[in-house]
């Protein structure tokens, strides 16, 4: 039996798809893509021990790279509503969290093996987990206490995952997943769910700029100005670019600090 009350895939396209060429999700991750480069440059310290006179411009870029993790959930929310093949899809998020755990050690850590910090793919893969499984819950017609205290259950457990392998984001990356999902069918609400979300990366301090004021909400008019449309994209582009400009880092810094 399915839950009358539940608005599917095809109420969620009306939503966000708009007549206008700007922005399609490639526009979007592409930008996000862009902004993660910038913040690992730093965050690995590449750019901070290259000298005193870099680190403003790191501090910079760090900030900048606050606007990548609130599209690439958003985008998560998207791919568990439209894959054709939920177990490909979890699959090859899985695959290449495993291969991406090496370079992002050797970057984030200068370590071939960390076992206290897990790269953000893992996060991610747990989100699209926890919203999988609500989702099945909300389609159920069932009692409204049950699917709440599911709903309530899924989020703590998928949030206690996170902490225990210290995913990148840890719990609060699963709960801005899980917050976006609940408020998939409104572009408002969707707004106030990355506000809310992400409100604990606000006052995110660098070396010489004390906090960044608020730059992980760039990504809110990125999100607001999608059009619903897929652009020229390739599906495997985040999958590779993720441990590929991670290794670079890595051997950039083995070249130059």
């Amino acid at each position: 039996m399915t839950n009358m009350n539940y608005k599917g895939k095809e109420y969620y396209t009306k939503v966000w798809l708009r007549d206008r060429k700007y922005l399609t999700s490639a526009h979007i991750k592409y930008i996000a893509m862009f902004t993660m480069l910038l913040s690992h440059l730093a965050q690995t310290g590449f750019l901070y021990n290259l000298g005193p006179d870099y680190r403003t411009m790191a501090d910079i870029c760090v900030f900048l790279g606050r606007i990548s993790m609130p599209i690439f959930c958003f985008f998560t929310v998207q791919a568990v509503i439209y894959t054709s093949n939920i177990k490909k899809y979890f699959m090859r998020m899985f695959i290449f969290a495993l291969v991406s755990e090496i370079p992002f050690d050797l970057a984030i850590h200068e370590s071939l093996f960390y076992i206290d910090n897990q790269n953000v793919i893992f996060t991610l893969l747990i989100g699209a987990l926890a919203i999988y499984f609500i989702d099945l819950i909300l389609k159920k017609d069932i009692n409204l206490f049950i699917r709440i205290l599911g709903i309530i259950l899924i989020s703590a457990l998928s949030m206690l995952l996170a902490s225990i392998l210290q995913t990148d984001y840890e719990s609060m990356g699963v709960l801005a997943i899980i917050l976006i999902y609940l408020a998939k069918d409104s572009k408002f609400l969707t707004a106030l769910a990355i506000i809310i979300g992400f409100a604990f990366e606000f006052a995110v301090g660098g070396y010489n700029i004390a906090i960044s004021y608020g730059f992980v909400y760039l990504s809110l008019p990125l999100i607001m100005l999608y059009n619903g449309q897929r652009g020229k994209q390739n599906k495997w582009a985040f999958y590779v670019f993720y441990p590929a400009h991670l290794l670079i880092i890595y051997f950039l810094k083995l070249l130059f600090i």
